[in-house]
């Protein structure tokens, strides 16, 4: 399935490498030491309780469609980079996994395909998968695996975004269109569109894109909401929690503020402060449903000293910490 060498490059290929404090001391180990890299032709089944399976979907002929800024296809590998020497934090009872980039040499529908497959092969074989995109197309990939697996029981969609990213798409899906692609799917076999996202900015979105969420039933929170009026956010959140047994998050990094987050296609002077991020996405975290999770739009051509896919690996780093450890603050446990 994966054999092609054009389209996919096995974990096993990939090179982790970064600092060493110690080579024997656990608690010195850092995320290069921990993690094992796999191939998904031949996954092995997962011996722990904890397994966790990072995927890369390095592709931005979305970004490209939409007539963005393209550059997102460099992400997965810069964010491994600065992935690299974050410290273990896990327990050594975790299991941590790279299985590669699928890449997307010929049609965006078919790395999305690929993408949709490695998903469901990850889920399929006990790991928590967790895509490094790429454009935000990576969602429409990503969602449609976790609908081949769990079929009609569907995780609700949490998104942390600057945009609806419901546009039209009547020349092929793009990285602004994914979610209307799976309003359509949802109402194509009779199920329910449930889709929160957080982090609107009225100038990034057209009225027309405002009326059609409204008329979708999509739940949103605008950015600037959550800045001033947090407790708004806050309920409106646990409202939707309270509605989806399972979630699947995405993070778009051009829902934070340029100046952290300068290497996206679409940058945005009044995004959020990665604190409040942070706070929205541990809540998440924290209810103890999310099944999926990926990260997209770092755009490593913009970037300024890789600021924004070391944002991005602390992002991942905060989700995977607090899926170990949801209760804890603490540096020392």
């Amino acid at each position: 399935m994966y054999s092609n060498k054009a389209s996919y490059i096995p974990g096993t290929e990939i090179r982790w490498t970064g600092r060493i404090d110690s080579e024997t001391d656990f608690d010195s180990f850092r995320w290069h030491q921990f993690v094992k890299s796999v191939n998904l032709n031949n996954l092995p089944a997962c011996a722990k309780l904890e397994t966790y399976c990072l995927i890369g979907f390095a592709c931005d002929k979305g970004v490209e469609r939409n007539v963005g800024r393209v550059g997102a296809a460099l992400a997965p590998r810069l964010i491994r980079e600065q992935l690299a020497n974050l410290p273990v934090y896990f327990s050594s009872e975790v299991c941590l996994f790279d299985a590669g980039d699928i890449l997307c040499p010929n049609s965006l529908e078919e790395a999305q395909e690929m993408l949709a497959n490695a998903v469901y092969d990850l889920l399929s074989a006990g790991y928590f998968p967790v895509v490094l995109g790429g454009g935000h197309e990576t969602a429409y990939g990503h969602y449609s695996g976790l609908r081949k697996f769990f079929g009609t029981n569907i995780p609700g969609i949490v998104n942390l975004d600057a945009h609806f990213d419901i546009r039209p798409y009547p020349n092929g899906g793009t990285s602004g269109s994914m979610f209307n692609q799976i309003a359509d799917d949802c109402a194509n076999a009779g199920l329910p569109f449930n889709y929160f996202v957080a982090g609107i900015q009225q100038s990034a979105n057209t009225k027309a894109l405002f009326k059609y969420a409204h008329e979708l039933k999509i739940k949103y929170i605008l950015a600037r909401n959550m800045v001033t009026h947090n407790e708004s956010w806050d309920d409106a959140l646990d409202d939707f929690l309270k509605v989806n047994s399972k979630l699947y998050l995405t993070v778009c990094a051009d829902v934070f503020a340029a100046s952290f987050a300068p290497g996206v296609s679409a940058p945005q002077p009044f995004g959020l402060h990665p604190e409040l991020g942070l706070a929205f996405i541990k809540k998440i975290v924290r209810s103890g449903k999310l099944v999926s999770f990926d990260i997209a739009e770092v755009s490593p051509r913009f970037d300024n000293d890789a600021l924004t896919a070391k944002l991005a690996a602390i992002i991942v780093f905060a989700v995977l910490n607090t899926l170990h450890n949801p209760n804890s603050n603490l540096v020392i446990d």
